[in-house]
């Protein structure tokens, strides 16, 4: 029960800001109310998520962008957030949230960083399981330029992607630590898989997509849907990795699309 009190007080919060932060964005879409010299940049966050547990809940205290403006000075601005815990794995199969947004000097936005604090822990089968945070891993910056989409008149949208599983390790001495995974994608520039696995029988299934270098996952929700995306290059397989006795299979040469969602339909296995 006190774990459960401050989680429902954070999702609250949480899930106002995101009402405030959606009627901002909806608001300034035709750029009217954007201030002379800048524009809204939004970040939003989505998930790979983790075979492991069924829950992650990090401690998002600060996001920052590095713009460069037209007579090229470069700073760092702080966005609008909402400071608290979010459970990542909420986000998975194409949903996502709007993690923060704000005005920046028009210009080019070159840098993301975000800052994390303390507390942060992962759930399965509801059990706690504390994530211990190296000092180091506290702030971590990514290179986004030119990565982003036009959302609108002065107005850019950038997804963030957590790598649910590969930002938990298992430490020597059994504990578990947070080694924060990001990478980022807009829709400009990746494209989207989609499908519906059958029959329910072989759920939970593990989805992955592997495009060159890239292996992005999904895990099948309750009706079998799941989605990819973030996805760079022409083509992708696609894994599956069912439960109960089913047999994996795989689907050779998918088409991606830049800016486009490819929907694979009802996909049925065997044992």
């Amino acid at each position: 029960m006190k774990i459960k009190k401050p989680i429902l007080t954070a999702g609250i919060c949480l899930a106002f800001a995101f009402v405030l932060f959606s009627c901002q964005k909806e608001a300034a879409s035709d750029g009217s109310n954007i201030p002379a010299g800048k524009s809204q940049f939004d970040i939003m966050l989505t998930d790979d998520p983790s075979i492991l547990f069924d829950s992650i809940f990090i401690n998002i205290q600060k996001v920052e962008v590095k713009t460069e403006d037209s007579a090229g000075i470069e700073r760092w601005e702080a966005l609008n957030i909402r400071p608290g815990i979010y459970n990542i794995l909420r986000f998975r199969n194409g949903l996502d949230t709007l993690l923060a947004t704000g005005y920046v000097p028009t210009g080019e936005v070159k840098k993301i960083r975000i800052s994390i604090g303390n507390g942060n822990y992962a759930m399965k089968n509801g059990v706690t399981v504390p994530l211990t945070l190296h000092p180091s891993d506290a702030v971590l910056t990514l290179d986004v330029s030119g990565g982003w989409d036009n959302a609108g008149v002065r107005h850019f949208r950038i997804w963030l992607d957590v790598d649910g599983h590969g930002s938990i390790r298992l430490k020597s001495d059994g504990t578990y630590e947070l080694r924060l995974k990001l990478s980022h994608f807009c829709r400009r520039n990746s494209g989207e898989i989609e499908g519906e696995i059958k029959p329910s029988d072989a759920l939970p299934a593990l989805v992955q997509a592997v495009s060159g270098n890239d292996t992005l996952t999904a895990i099948a929700g309750r009706e079998g849907e799941f989605k990819i995306r973030g996805i760079r290059g022409s083509s992708a397989t696609i894994i599956i990795r069912p439960s109960n006795g089913y047999k994996d299979s795989v689907i050779n040469n998918v088409p991606v699309r830049l800016g486009e969602d490819t929907k694979l339909g009802k996909i049925v296995l065997h044992r």
